[in-house]
Parts: structure tokens; sequence; C-alpha cells
């Protein structure tokens, strides 16, 4: 009996021990921490401040105890190089790090290059700053914001039925970005019934001058010119716009771009801008999400100016911390996907309509609102609208 006994507590502590280095097994899962990679300066505003809104989504969980008794710590390194820097930052933090998932690698030419790495290592990449629906359907990938090729169509829509305009120009950045507007304005002309007044690529990504360009366009006389660029290109447009004194256009901003952040210049030539805005006044709206953001922002950053990309990394990060709750403490890559997927309805607050995935969808947000530069602030002139 007392050997029968021995055995059973021996089999007993072999089964736990090989259950404690099952839940160890998973690169960056400890039984008290949890590593997480992202980028830790990317060089631009909208990027830095996501990442500055996810940690501070992670000083507020950890703060409360952690997830699962384990608190989440970050890792990143500043992106030198482009697509590049930053592609090799994403396999360092892999291979070398041991980083359990890797948060908000973006923009859009980068998550496109990181897509084809994170599948073959099976690591879940949870919302890069991009809008491509390239990224769609792929397992081991969570994505954020409307796609622009659908929110291209919206727009187009909105200006011709609504705002009635007949001849629609673009300015769009010379990469993957710009050509999904490039191709979809082509492409839908005849369809909203309007005559494309113009194309001008911008190679740069920070122009000194591009008021020849906006002139060529302004001799082209479309109603509106949509933007497809990144904020130091579009400022410089606005610059252009107004050194030529170009009051005649609407101007039409797309993604993330659509910001007072970006838009709100000098001179005021940004305003009556329209575009698709993704977020919340995070200054002034009463939704509970927006107001538990301040709360945050106002305990640990007091000094620090809010804004709509710190809300998006803050609200995001938050829905990747529902997911690593509901994986539980046998931790593992496959598990924390499966339990995203499980997540019905989830509620931000009001920042974002509910979010559901499935092992069909991963994409998080298909609406967003027009609103309009007014005073010095992105206005909504319309209630969500859906763009799938």
């Amino acid at each position: 009996m007392k050997k029968a006994l021995l055995f059973m507590l021996s089999a007993l502590s072999i089964l736990l021990l090989l259950q404690r280095e099952t839940c160890l097994a998973e690169d960056g899962v400890t039984e008290t921490s949890l590593l997480i990679g992202i980028e830790e300066q990317t060089g631009g505003f909208s990027g830095d401040e996501e990442n500055f809104g996810f940690m501070l989504a992670v000083k507020e969980s950890n703060d409360r105890g952690g997830v699962n008794g384990r608190k989440l710590e970050v890792k990143g390194y500043a992106r030198k190089g482009g697509t590049a820097g930053g592609l090799e930052n994403a396999k360092r933090l892999v291979e070398v790090d041991k980083v359990f998932c890797i948060f908000n690698f973006g923009s859009m030419p980068l998550a496109m290059a990181l897509t084809p790495y994170v599948m073959e290592k099976r690591v879940p990449y949870m919302f890069p700053h991009q809008g491509s629906n390239s990224l769609d359907g792929k397992r081991y990938i969570f994505t954020s914001y409307p796609f622009y090729q659908n929110e291209c169509e919206v727009m187009l829509r909105y200006l011709t039925q609504t705002r009635g305009f007949k001849r629609i120009g673009i300015m769009y950045a010379d990469n993957e970005y710009g050509y999904i507007f490039r191709d979809k304005l082509k492409e839908n002309s005849a369809r909203f019934g309007y005559e494309v007044a113009g194309l001008r690529a911008v190679k740069e990504q920070k122009p000194t001058d591009l008021t020849p360009d906006v002139r060529e366009l302004k001799g082209a006389a479309p109603d509106a010119l949509i933007m497809a660029l990144y904020p130091e290109q579009a400022k410089k447009v606005l610059e252009a716009k107004g050194q030529l004194d170009w009051k005649q256009v609407t101007l039409v901003s797309t993604g993330p771009l659509t910001d007072e952040e970006y838009l709100d210049v000098p001179g005021g030539h940004g305003e009556g801008t329209i575009g698709l805005c993704l977020y919340p006044d995070p200054e002034v709206s009463q939704e509970s999400g927006v107001a538990e953001y301040r709360q945050a922002m106002k305990r640990w950053y007091p000094e620090k100016r809010l804004n709509r990309y710190s809300l998006y990394g803050y609200i995001f990060g938050k829905l990747t911390i529902e997911g690593l709750k509901r994986a539980g403490k046998n931790l593992t890559r496959e598990g924390f996907i499966e339990a995203m997927e499980s997540i019905r309805r989830w509620d931000s607050g009001g920042v974002i309509p509910a979010v559901s995935f499935s092992p069909t969808k991963h994409h998080a947000q298909t609406v967003g609102f027009i609103a309009e530069l007014k005073g010095r602030k992105f206005r909504p002139i319309t209630e969500w609208i859906e763009t799938e």
C-alpha cells in the first residue's frame, strides 16, 4: 500500500512538472511574465503615439495585477532604414528576444512585408497600422480599421451622390498605399459618374515643396482633390494650396490622415477638408471608453496631449489583453489565436462599435464616420457608416 502511494505521488509530481514545462514552453511566456514586441520608435507621429497608447493599456493592466498572474513586458527597437529596418526589428524580436507576439508593426508597406514572415513563424501579429485587405484571412494576423479599398468607395459615393462633385483629382504616395486610392479612383469613375481630373504621384516621403505639382492639378480644375498621402506630404500640399490661393477645391483626406494633428496647419489651409474619421474626439467625447482613456492619461501622463492615435493604441491594446485573458494560464500562441476568435461583441465603451471575431474573421473595425475640418476640429457630419 505504501509503495502504491509513493508511486502515485511520484507520478503526480511528474505530471505536474510536465504540465509546468508545457506552460512555460511557448516563447515569451514564464510563470510571472509575458513578453510582447513593438517598435520603440517608428519615426512617425502616428506609429509612436499608437505604441504609446498600447503601453498605457499595458501599464493599466499591470497595475491591476497583470493577466492570469503574469505581468506584461514590452520590448522594442527604434526603426532605422524604413521597411527593411522594421522587418529586421521584427525578426530580431521573434528570433533573438523570443517575444510571444508583436503589436502594431506598420505602416502598410512594412505590414505587407511582414505578413509572409509571421505566417511562416506562426507568430500572432496584432493590429498593424495599415489598411490593405491583402492581410485579411490570415490565421496569425488581426487587423484594426476599415480597409482602404472599402473606405475609398464610401468616400467616392459621398463625394458624388451627396456633394454632387463631377471632377475628382488625386495626389497619392508612390507606393502600395497610394496606389489603392489611385486605382479605385480610376476604376469607379463610370460607376459614380465623375471624371478623373488629374493624377499626381508624390515620390518623396518628406518633400520640400509640392507647389509645381499642386499648380498642375489646379489647372485640371477638380471639384475635389483626394490626398492619399503621408503627413509630411499632405502638409506640403496644404502649404502649396495656400500659396496658390486655391479656394475652389475641397480636399479629401484618407485613412488615419483624417486628424487635426496633421491637417490643422498655420493659415487654416486645411479648413473644409473632409474624410472618413475612425475614432471620436479624445478631448470632448463622452463615450465611456474615451473617458477611461482620459482617466488613464491623467493618472500617468497628465502633461501629455490627448490624440486619436494613442486612443487607438489604448483600445486595441485592451482588445489584445482581452484575448490573453481568455487564453488562460496555460498560454500558447495557438490558444491565444483561438481565444481571440472566441470574442463576440466586445465592448470598447463606444470608441468603436462592438467587435466580434471568428476563425474566418480577424478584422475588428469596418465602420467610420465622415467628418469635416471646421474651426480647427474634425467634426462629424454623418453617423457611423459601414464600409463592407
